[in-house]
């Protein structure tokens, strides 16, 4: 009553300056509960972050030793005996024991210079000149042997190395001396007479109802150009291109066969004429990525809830095979319903604005892999299988002339191709080189679509 009766005998111009003030200081009292509550998402954020614990490494103490195996056979046994005693000189009888080391060592390699004489003959009953054909390892026309030229690409396109340094180490291990030019031209040329290898992988991509695809920036002769890659769990094509657009999505993969993609959100998989299933871990980092920088209790809460969805899912489709049918389809109706609830959520936060609007453009990819438990919910194969190619992009920034990414593409295809096969690289590379270098153009590859990615094979020439 009392502040009433001061009020009403306040001038207009008094009162004015009071309600701005009084508004000033609510304002200052609305950034400061602000800033409380911030302060406070931040250090429930800091204090239920897991962290990590580091590892100690090694095996824990009073473990039993673990060493080198020792080999199933000897090559040489080298024998030192004493026949004097080294201190008294004295006359020593047979040994009383033994002491046995085993070790196993490379033989130095070297270089060795082969001629091959092709003998001709007149034939006097068809009257024509005959020639003999040629030995299994030679290669026509060339001054470099088969092994020389595959273990220089295995070097170059698995190894990742420089040509500088594949022609210093050849002449440092075996004394053959070769320019890094020769070398480079010499793996053009293997390219080119393997490229029925890599038609056989690109008809086998073609084929595949799942095909895991990727893309990556390359250099050639200095212009930004990318490098394409076509996974699926048996072979691996790879193509370099000026252009990221989809049309080169559409030459690998022409339309007629009912297949799915599974790729990262780069628009240009956007209306392609396949199913497609949208990489769930890019989704995921983003997410957890922005939460580390967006504190805001609606982006935590609402990161929680969808990483719950998208863990679920995943969850689902690993017990697929152990639910009834329509129990697993009536889970797979919720999960997608969860997700249409999720995106059109009224959000205030612009992370979850700019979230919900990818959603709502790709909401029908983001569960392919429910429908078909085969599909990867993930593209971790292809971003491994495109990984060589960057570290090669690292160290030698990409190629210097056209020939060169044809060859790249080729080798690297057959390469990794082989490795998904577990095929021994070497011999196949060798084998097949000499081939059609010696005239057969059949294809020797042969593909297994039920392997798996188990890693590295052997890749020493036998």
């Amino acid at each position: 009553m009392f502040d009433g009766i001061i009020l009403t005998e306040q001038s207009k111009e008094e009162l004015i300056r009071i309600i701005l003030e009084q508004d000033k200081k609510i304002k200052e009292l609305e950034q400061k509960v602000k800033e409380q509550q911030q302060r406070n998402v931040e250090k429930f954020v800091k204090t239920n972050v897991k962290k990590k614990r580091r590892m100690r490494p090694g095996q824990k103490q009073g473990h039993v030793g673990i060493t080198r195996p020792l080999p199933k056979h000897i090559d040489e046994i080298f024998e030192q005996e004493l026949s004097t005693c080294p201190h008294c000189q004295n006359h020593l009888k047979e040994s009383i024991e033994v002491i046995e080391h085993t070790q196993e060592d490379i033989i130095p390699a070297r270089v060795v210079v082969r001629k091959y004489r092709r003998h001709r003959y007149y034939c006097s009953c068809c009257q024509k000149v005959v020639t003999a054909t040629y030995h299994p390892a030679q290669v026509p026309e060339g001054r470099l042997g088969a092994n020389v030229l595959v273990q220089a690409a295995i070097l170059k396109y698995y190894h990742c190395l420089p040509y500088r340094k594949i022609a210093s180490l050849m002449q440092d291990m075996c004394g053959l001396k070769v320019s890094p030019s020769a070398l480079a031209q010499a793996l053009q040329r293997i390219s080119r007479w393997l490229k029925v290898e890599e038609k056989v992988i690109l008809e086998a991509i073609r084929g595949s109802p799942r095909v895991h695809i990727d893309e990556t920036g390359w250099r050639l002769d200095g212009m930004n150009h990318w490098l394409w890659a076509f996974i699926n769990e048996c072979v691996a094509y790879y193509k370099i291109e000026a252009s990221r657009a989809r049309r080169v999505v559409k030459e690998v993969l022409p339309e007629g066969v009912q297949r799915t993609i599974i790729t990262d959100f780069y628009g240009v998989y956007f209306n392609l004429p396949y199913k497609r299933q949208k990489c769930l871990v890019h989704l995921l980092r983003e997410f957890r990525s922005c939460s580390q920088s967006d504190g805001s209790v609606e982006y935590q809460e609402n990161y929680k809830k969808i990483k719950r969805l998208l863990n679920d899912a995943i969850r689902l489709q690993g017990q697929s095979s152990q639910l009834a049918e329509d129990i697993y389809q009536r889970r797979v109706r919720w999960i997608k319903m969860r997700l249409f609830i999720f995106m059109h959520g009224n959000y205030r936060n612009k992370n979850l604005q700019r979230l919900c609007k990818r959603f709502s453009k790709f909401w029908l990819d983001m569960f392919v892999f429910l429908e078909d438990p085969k599909v990867a919910w993930n593209n971790n194969l292809a971003e491994r299988m495109i990984r060589p190619n960057v570290i090669y992009r690292n160290r030698s920034f990409g190629n210097r002339s056209k020939a060169g990414a044809q060859a790249h593409a080729t080798l690297m295809s057959l390469i990794q191709t082989l490795i998904l096969q577990k095929q021994n690289v070497c011999e196949f590379l060798r084998s097949a080189y000499v081939i059609h270098r010696q005239g057969d153009p059949a294809s020797r590859l042969v593909l297994d679509p039920r392997l798996k990615h188990s890693g590295m094979t052997d890749l020493s020439i036998s």
